[in-house]
């Protein structure tokens, strides 16, 4: 989404442990916007879950270095 390319420095892969995941070659916007609209009917239609937890603003430092959450989402909640 940011463009085709990007300058940087080959130092910064090797001693960052930077990781760059993505999926985004050929997508196009129309693609972007039929997949959102599937995930919404997923959704209405009950086809879609995931387990929630929340968890209290205050504790957004705990939360967000928990390891404990696989196959989980954090809600942050005021």
């Amino acid at each position: 989404m940011a463009g085709p390319t990007i300058s940087l420095e080959a130092s910064t892969l090797r001693t960052s442990g930077l990781e760059i995941l993505g999926a985004g070659a050929g997508l196009v916007p129309e693609a972007i916007a039929e997949g959102t609209q599937q995930v919404w009917e997923w959704i209405k239609a009950d086809k879609l879950q995931a387990e929630i937890e929340q968890v209290p603003l205050s504790d957004v430092e705990s939360a967000w270095k928990r390891t404990d959450v696989y196959g989980k989402r954090i809600v942050l909640v005021p």
